[in-house]
């Protein structure tokens, strides 16, 4: 099967009947990661009329009262007030994708952005393949491909219909780009401005995007990939090009944060809570804003300015115990990253299972959930994997003498650990680490000799 032009054609096939099996089972299933999932619904039902992105003041019910862990769907809402109110909370490009979709089908479910997901995963699966081979070979495309089929926390995020798998999307064509010009090939300008304008687009979906293109620069730079001149010239296109492209947003902020009712950014918010939440659980989160709830009401100041000054208060009386955290973090992020390949739902959570029994043990919980911890288990492994395989592919790479090329890769996860070690993170929020980690997987799965698998 060496030669085989149907073998990626089964692993892509493989990898869609691993995520049909998982919309099966989860299709209407709340996830309780995404907080902001519902909002980006009602940004779209205003944006299908003519409203733009705006929300409703009083959002409507969108679980099943008689079954609160399953969603509704859209076209099922009950606003119970028409008064709107201007959207900043998040960036809205997953809204104008919903609102895109509903637009062409000619109905509100959830079901068409979860498919439409998956046909992106489809094609996203080309595009790692073709990535992989230009860099490593056939072999290690076939096994890039392979371990993407089987990357259960991507599956299982893939099915939910929210932003975040989106980033994988755009770092993914970033990727290929920026891999034109690491080979350098010609029109060098042309791969970048690419680079930069996927880039802006990117921001819409998921911020954490934002400053790669001119960490893409230094690294190329360093790489001596490009001169001097041409990473200034580069440094200079990504501020003009980027900055162009998300200063309607930035200008719609700065004009409707400050609006009545309205729910600010959260920035500080984030820094303060990976500052407190260490154990990568999304439903720590839930009891950090709890946590505020009676400090908000007593210092009358908003979540945010409340966050931005214990931040500061904190790391001001106790900077090297924040250093020390922070690294802890690093370790966590890269070596045990919580994910869930199965039931996410907050009432069947160990947080949840505790509060109903005090004292028991995660054994218990354990006997009780099976399914829920076997999720657990393949979601965290199937990442946690990652790094490591990864580190152990460069070493290789680089006693091949082929130490940029290693590095070239390396850099797509070293950018979002790097810049998520100082937030509260977990498996959905990296990604966009994806399309560096699974070419070098590929590759180093291609180094072993398997006697019964002849590729």
């Amino acid at each position: 099967m060496r030669n085989s032009k149907t073998f990626p054609v089964l692993l892509i096939f493989l990898a869609l009947t691993v995520r049909l099996l998982f919309l099966a089972f989860f299709h209407h299933q709340v996830y309780s990661g995404p907080s902001t999932q519902f909002e980006q619904a009602f940004v779209a039902l205003n944006i299908l009329e003519g409203h733009g992105p705006k929300t409703f003041k009083e959002p409507p019910p969108v679980v099943d009262p008689s079954n609160p862990t399953r969603i509704l769907d859209p076209e099922h809402y009950v606003v119970p007030s028409p008064e709107l109110l201007p959207y900043v909370k998040e960036v809205t490009g997953y809204s104008f994708f919903l609102a895109f979709l509903w637009l062409i089908t000619g109905t509100k479910l959830w079901i068409f952005a979860q498919l439409a997901q998956i046909l992106l995963d489809v094609l996203a699966g080309w595009g790692l393949y073709f990535l992989a081979k230009k860099f490593f070979g056939q072999k290690a495309a076939y096994f890039a491909l392979l371990v993407f089929a089987f990357l259960f926390f991507e599956a299982r995020t893939n099915v939910v219909p929210y932003k975040d798998i989106f980033l994988f999307y755009f770092m993914l064509l970033i990727a290929i780009f920026s891999g034109r010009i690491f080979l350098q090939r010609r029109k060098s300008f042309f791969w970048f401005f690419l680079v930069c304008l996927f880039t802006g687009l990117g921001f819409y979906f998921m911020t954490t995007i934002l400053l790669y293109p001119i960490f893409l620069t230094a690294v190329l730079l360093g790489l001596k990939r490009i001169q001097f001149r041409v990473a200034a010239s580069f440094f200079l296109i990504a501020v003009v090009v980027v900055g162009a492209l998300i200063f309607p947003y930035a200008n719609y902020v700065r004009n409707h944060r400050n609006d009545p009712g309205v729910a600010q950014p959260l920035f500080w918010y984030r820094f303060w809570l990976g500052t407190k939440v260490q154990a990568f659980y999304s439903t720590q989160e839930e009891r950090f804003e709890d946590y505020f709830k009676e400090r908000m009401k007593a210092s009358g100041l908003t979540l945010e300015e409340l966050c931005k000054q214990e931040f500061f208060d904190y790391v001001r009386t106790h900077p090297f115990q924040y250093a020390a955290q922070t690294l802890k973090k690093l370790c966590y992020g890269t070596f045990l990253v919580y994910a869930n390949a199965g039931d996410c739902t907050y009432p069947n959570s160990w947080s949840y299972f505790k509060s109903l029994h005090p004292g028991a043990r995660f054994l218990d919980y354990a006997r009780n959930f099976p399914l829920r911890i076997l999720g657990m288990a393949l979601g965290t492994i199937t990442i946690s994997i990652l790094f490591p395989l990864s580190l152990i592919a460069v070493f290789l790479l680089g006693r091949e003498k082929r130490g940029a090329e290693a590095f070239f890769f390396f850099q797509i996860p070293l950018y979002f650990i790097l810049l998520h070690m100082f937030f509260h993170y977990e498996a959905r929020y990296l990604m966009g680490t994806l399309p560096g980690y699974l070419p070098l997987v590929g590759y180093l799965l291609s180094k072993i000799k398997l006697p019964w698998a002849k590729i």
